[in-house]
């Protein structure tokens, strides 16, 4: 369990921020977790994707694709870097959780929303190529760390 330190950003301010970098995006925090939206609109070689982030002080932000199904896309063949994959839910692998990339003292608008981004463009390649180049690692995870239900 992540510990809550003075360097923690709170939720009230990562609301703030994701709305002021990205108005056109809608969020709210309920009974401690931050619940934010988004239309990220790529350039036309990589569409557009909307994308949900929940977030609690206690956990790492979890990212999923709401629009368009990935699963529909890729015709039901799991893409590299995602958690959770079926005809209902994409859940994307942005970093190594080990390796320290994110933390409570980084702004979700900062790390977490550029990071699905570059996803989605590195996706938009392996759509193409049949390779992944956007490098990674994925780790070894327990059921414990991908269960979680889109609100």
């Amino acid at each position: 369990m992540r510990k809550f330190t003075d360097t923690t950003i709170s939720l009230s301010k990562q609301l703030y921020f994701l709305q002021a970098k990205f108005p056109h995006g809608r969020g709210l925090i309920k009974k401690g977790k931050l619940f934010w939206s988004c239309r990220l609109k790529l350039d036309e070689a990589y569409g557009s994707y909307t994308i949900k982030i929940l977030y609690d002080l206690n956990s790492s932000p979890k990212v999923y694709v709401i629009e368009p199904n990935l699963y529909d896309i890729t015709d039901g063949i799991e893409p590299p870097h995602i958690y959770i994959f079926n005809e209902s839910t994409t859940k994307l692998c942005l970093y190594l959780p080990s390796a320290g990339e994110w933390t409570s003292s980084k702004f979700l608008s900062d790390t977490i929303v550029p990071w699905a981004s570059l996803w989605f463009m590195y996706f938009s390649g392996w759509l193409a190529t049949g390779k992944w180049h956007g490098g990674g690692e994925h780790p070894d995870i327990d059921e414990s760390f991908i269960k979680g239900k889109v609100l």
